[in-house]
């Protein structure tokens, strides 16, 4: 059985946004033309975010910072796993962001990062609310901190971890919810929405389990790429990554439980229905008996001297056998 591709974001066309920062300015965006001019300059940290990048995008990133066709030919055909690979001189880093949360099941999109020494460029397709917000943390970083890229590379990242935690959230309630209409008198809830959140939930672990490796290379002190200061970044990162896998798996194991907590609710509200159609079979098969032996094999119908008065003898001495076969059947839990 082939697996499904989760798609990506809608495609448009090819931006690039280019924020350069400078010690003791303001962060400040530029033209992509004035990328060659700025990034040998010393003490300038350089972030290039790239959407929907096509193949002459792709050549103009080849020209500029020399990245290896390898990676490039990843960004080009997506479809990646958070990975991190180590080229002479950068990283190159995938990770995968949630979007499209509001409507329908969970997706996940890719990030693509190189990152260098004074530089992060970042390519994906369609628009990131993960990036959004990564950028508008940078542009108010205070300027000491933007002179070292390992912090611009937390920002990204935790930017990206910290966007699964509404939909973690989102999960749990709906589980709650779920449990709530599973144990109540009347349940109303479709087996179908339980399986949809193991779904997600299946794709989020997909998603963030593979970058705790990610992170755990960037813990390494022997990288040449980050300085000292950014590693206590890195460690919060890694932090909310493990956080966010013990919350998924604890949630997964909480789908599982209530899977197989409806299904013992089916089977145990099945087997008191069946307890009570057996009373009414046997209340059926004993009124059944009497009124249909009545008056059959018999020269004379029984009682039918006395007229009513023996008909109604006859029902009254079939309810009290019914009675008395209630009696019995309370008696063995049955009802």
């Amino acid at each position: 059985m082939s697996r499904r591709r989760r798609r990506a974001p809608a495609a448009g066309e090819p931006r690039m946004t280019v924020l350069l920062s400078r010690p003791g300015l303001p962060c400040e965006h530029i033209r992509a033309a004035r990328i060659s001019d700025v990034l040998p300059e010393e003490g300038t940290v350089l972030w290039v975010d790239l959407a929907d990048p096509g193949p002459r995008e792709l050549e103009t990133l080849r020209e500029e910072f020399g990245f290896h066709r390898l990676a490039l030919e990843d960004v080009a055909a997506q479809g990646q796993r958070p990975k991190i690979d180590e080229y002479p001189g950068y990283f190159f880093v995938v990770l995968r962001a949630p979007f499209g949360d509001s409507a329908g099941e969970l997706e996940t999109a890719e990030i693509h990062l190189f990152i260098g020494r004074n530089y992060v460029v970042t390519a994906h397709h369609g628009d990131l609310p993960a990036l959004s917000d990564a950028i508008h943390r940078w542009e108010g970083t205070e300027a000491e901190l933007r002179g070292q890229v390992g912090f611009l590379v937390h920002v990204i990242s935790d930017a990206v971890i910290d966007a699964y935690f509404p939909v973690v959230d989102r999960l749990e309630e709906e589980l709650d919810q779920l449990e709530i209409a599973m144990f109540g008198e009347r349940p109303v809830y479709d087996a179908r929405q339980l399986l949809k959140v193991k779904r997600e939930l299946h794709a989020l672990r997909r998603a963030v389990y593979p970058m705790r490796e990610v992170f755990n290379t960037f813990l390494r002190r022997d990288s040449a790429v980050f300085s000292a200061d950014t590693y206590p970044y890195f460690q919060d990162v890694y932090d909310h990554v493990l956080r966010l896998l013990d919350t998924i798996d604890i949630e997964r194991d909480l789908a599982s439980g209530a899977l197989e907590a409806q299904l013992s609710v089916v089977s145990n509200r099945l087997n008191e229905t069946m307890k009570r159609l057996t009373v009414v079979a046997i209340c059926v098969a004993i009124m059944g008996s009497i009124f249909g032996a009545w008056g059959m094999n018999f020269t004379e119908v029984p009682l039918a001297r006395l007229g009513l008065s023996g008909f109604a003898v006859l029902v009254g001495c079939t309810f009290c056998l019914v009675g008395a076969a209630l009696a019995l059947l309370k008696r063995l839990q049955l009802w």
